[in-house]
């Protein structure tokens, strides 16, 4: 998984926006608020992010970071 959709249920309002704009179909209701459903299938898009007004949700990139040196040694073999 290289992101990681958190919302925060103090802060979401269960407005259902985020859902709207998801086109991975990540987020769910549940008890009247947003959640990740199928976290696996965020694309990191930020389209949640963008939409929600409370500022509830955040994804998280957790895909591998690679220093210079490496990036620079896999430009030279590819």
């Amino acid at each position: 998984m290289a992101f990681h959709p958190r919302v925060d249920p103090k802060k979401c309002n269960g407005c259902e926006e985020c859902l709207e704009v998801c086109t991975a179909g990540v987020l769910a209701m549940q008890d009247g608020k947003a959640r990740p459903a199928d976290a696996e299938a965020c694309v990191g898009c930020g389209s949640c992010v963008q939409s929600c007004k409370e500022e509830a949700i955040i994804v998280a990139d957790t895909r591998v970071k690679l220093s210079e040196q490496c990036r620079s040694l896999l430009r030279d073999i590819l």
